[in-house]
């Protein structure tokens, strides 16, 4: 190599290396919201029947589940949206009786517990189906979710801001130390997740029951590594 070829790779990196040593890193966590018009639900709900004898108490779950299957497509589900989410089967056996005390209270012999969920893809129809539920023989309606079916546009925009906020969040630290941004090391995208509107329940007990209208937020999160220097 060159003597002047040599000088000047030798200038090059020290002055990367001094370069480096000033380099000061800025870790701060973005986070971003859009919120969207859900336009489906899910229905949770589960069945549970008890019997002294297994087959029994599984012939009363698949009775009581095909009625709530019949009730549920009455309001206009299809079949297809209605999905086995947990379905299990115990033996809690009957205490032996103890002379002058009361007898046990309680559920015994084998309880069927079957949960299962239910798309509903109107929802101005969400009400009917859990009302169609309640009366067909469930024994819980557990949960009423939101979402919104397609959510990329809007899980950008978060992202967007994310990375917004986290910008300002870096500069503001950089500008209190005295320092500028100069680049970007590292990004680590986190999960978005869906936040639910709350249910409503009817005033009267014998009216429909009714839902808030709500919004579902799509909320993203990311960590960024800033470079600063003076």
């Amino acid at each position: 190599m060159r003597p002047l070829a040599l000088l000047a790779t030798l200038f090059i990196a020290a002055t990367a290396a001094a370069q480096s040593a000033t380099l000061t890193q800025i870790t701060v966590t973005g986070e971003g919201s859009v919120a969207v018009t859900p336009d489906q639900a899910t229905v949770r709900a589960s069945i549970e029947t008890t019997a002294e004898r297994a087959q029994d108490a599984v012939s009363q779950s698949n009775t009581t589940y095909a009625g709530v299957v019949r009730a549920v497509l009455a309001s206009g589900v299809a079949r297809s949206d209605i999905t086995l989410a947990y379905y299990n089967l115990t033996y809690n056996p009957r205490p032996q009786p103890v002379p002058n005390e009361p007898a046990p209270v309680g559920r015994f012999g084998y309880t069927v517990t079957r949960t299962f969920d239910v798309k509903v893809r109107d929802l101005n129809k969400t009400g009917t189906v859990v009302d169609a539920l309640s009366t067909a023989g469930v024994t819980n309606v557990e949960s009423v979710t939101f979402t919104a079916s397609n959510t990329a546009h809007a899980r950008t925009e978060a992202t967007t801001k994310a990375m917004a906020d986290a910008r300002a969040k870096a500069q503001d630290a950089a500008r209190a130390a005295g320092l500028h941004i100069s680049g970007v090391k590292r990004i680590t995208l986190g999960g978005a997740a869906m936040v639910q509107p709350l249910m409503r329940a009817a005033t009267m007990a014998a009216a429909p029951t009714v839902f808030d209208q709500g919004s579902v937020n799509v909320n993203a999160s990311l960590t960024v590594v800033f470079l600063a220097q003076p």
